[in-house]
């Protein structure tokens, strides 16, 4: 797993929403922990808070407004789900688009009331006590909505709609994960992150009535066997 993202000028600009200057006084003060190559500097984000500031962030807390007529504040409130949202940015998605380039998330974080809305107008083929969307948020009841916690987010990555094979290879032998869903190279990849990180690899398949069955799985290093029969 990737301990220390490194990331452009431009892109630690935009994270702490300042100017050149003020990230040049900053390196030069020894405020930032930065590594040089040739003329470029990359930095080393001396604050997990700040990937919250992210683009693939406002992506996964926000990817509902697409398909859902709804204006709600869809953002985690329990603090093991920030620590899970701020986990799944560090060590899935962001490697991902810098392994890849940019990805769409198709379903991403979903807040108690968000889960309201779709249980009530789309359920079909959501899971939210065992599907992890929900990270640790709490419903009405005051109960947890996912008894796995983690989070969970699905998403495809922009030029590759027909090779998320090779995605889901990347993340099973380089990356720390909890479980993935696969349905298929040209499919969104369902990645989870968790405190237990099982390194859990699902198949999917279609059943004779379209429906979605679990098919083969596999854990741990085997994980990694299985990722590399599905390659097509």
């Amino acid at each position: 797993m990737p301990q220390n993202l490194l990331f452009s000028s431009k892109e630690f600009k935009k994270l702490l929403s300042i100017s050149d200057c003020e990230l040049m006084h900053m390196r030069v003060s020894g405020n930032l922990k930065f590594v040089k190559k040739g003329n470029t500097f990359l930095y080393q984000l001396h604050d997990k808070q700040l990937l919250l500031k992210h683009p693939i962030a406002y992506q996964l807390l926000n990817w509902y407004q697409a398909n859902h007529d709804i204006s709600i504040d869809n953002s985690p409130k329990e603090l093991e789900s920030i620590q899970s949202t701020l986990m799944l940015i560090e060590t899935v998605l962001l490697p991902v688009i810098k392994k890849f380039g940019d990805i769409k998330i198709t379903y991403g974080f979903v807040s108690p009331e968000l889960n309201r809305y779709i249980q009530k107008k789309s359920s079909s083929g959501t899971y939210p006590k065992i599907d992890q969307h929900a990270a640790s948020e709490l419903n009405q009841a005051n109960k947890q909505i996912c008894k796995r916690h983690g989070l969970a987010c699905d998403f495809i990555v922009n030029g590759y709609e027909k090779q998320m094979d090779e995605v889901m290879l990347f993340v099973v032998n380089h990356l720390d994960f909890d479980k993935i869903y696969y349905y298929g190279n040209d499919r969104p990849l369902h990645v989870s992150v968790g405190f237990e990180s099982e390194r859990h690899l699902q198949v999917m398949n279609v059943s004779d009535k379209g429906r979605r069955i679990p098919g083969r799985k596999a854990y741990g290093n085997e994980a990694k066997v299985l990722a590399e029969e599905l390659i097509q």
